[in-house]
């Protein structure tokens, strides 16, 4: 018995099919993945700072007292100092070598001059008054004939306003604007507007402005002349009054 279950243990394991235990692998090291590139350059920065500090030698600086004693002198500047600019003027001639142009005043400043002066004459402001007119401001009475010395145009005003009442006129139309007429130096030169504006006496930039008046009376009281001329001068930025013409006496 013994012999037939050997045998048939023989039959169920045929020959050369034993298993056996695997042997263990080894890794493989040809398939490792090389160090990364930032890892290799700071590894070559590494050993150049190491092989410079090595190579250099300490640094040496002089003192103090193996400085020289001379003097240091100052450093250059400029022997020719920039002029200032010549003062400005409305205009030159083309043989000046080196001239400032005042930028002309548009017209627009000029009526805005006009309509504000009639807004301080309604108010009775004569304080506000004199801030438009220039320091040699007239008044100058057509009606006379050209008798006497004008007055100021600042005290002729501040006369009227004693003796009359220009609140009246608040709310009225005073003028129209389109109702204007505007002329420059060279206009009032060739067909001068009245006989008062001497043109000899003009300045390049003035301007001349005839107002036509739609409300000169309230009631049985006159209070302006049928037309007043407004003629202004530039100062500065601005424009001024210069001479106000106007048909019109104090009774």
């Amino acid at each position: 018995m013994s012999q037939r279950s050997s045998r048939s243990e023989r039959r169920r394991c045929p020959h050369g099919t034993r298993a056996h235990p695997s042997p263990a692998r080894d890794p493989d090291t040809s398939q490792a993945p090389p160090p990364p590139p930032s890892l290799i350059l700071a590894a070559l920065l590494g050993s150049s700072l190491l092989l410079g500090c090595a190579l250099a030698g300490s640094a040496s600086f002089p003192a103090a007292s193996a400085l020289p004693d001379a003097r240091r002198r100052p450093d250059g500047v400029a022997i020719d100092p920039a002029s200032t600019p010549p003062q400005p003027v409305n205009q030159a001639d083309a043989r000046d070598s080196v001239v400032t142009l005042r930028t002309p005043l548009g017209v627009g400043l000029a009526l805005d001059v006009v309509a504000e002066f009639f807004k301080r004459v309604i108010t009775e402001d004569s304080e506000a008054l004199s801030e438009l007119l220039t320091r040699d401001a007239l008044a100058i009475q057509t009606g006379s004939g050209g008798q006497g010395q004008p007055p100021s145009a600042g005290t002729w005003w501040e006369q009227r306003f004693r003796r009359l009442e220009y609140g009246k006129l608040a709310g009225e139309p005073i003028y129209r604007e389109s109702e204007v007429q505007i002329f420059r130096a060279e206009d009032v030169l060739a067909a001068p507007h009245h006989p008062a504006i001497q043109p000899e006496t003009l300045d390049d930039q003035d301007i001349v402005i005839r107002v036509p008046i739609m409300t000169a009376r309230i009631a049985a009281d006159r209070l302006l002349g049928d037309e007043i001329v407004v003629w202004l001068r530039r100062d500065g930025p601005r424009f001024r009054i210069y001479r106000l013409l106007e048909d019109f006496q104090l009774q």
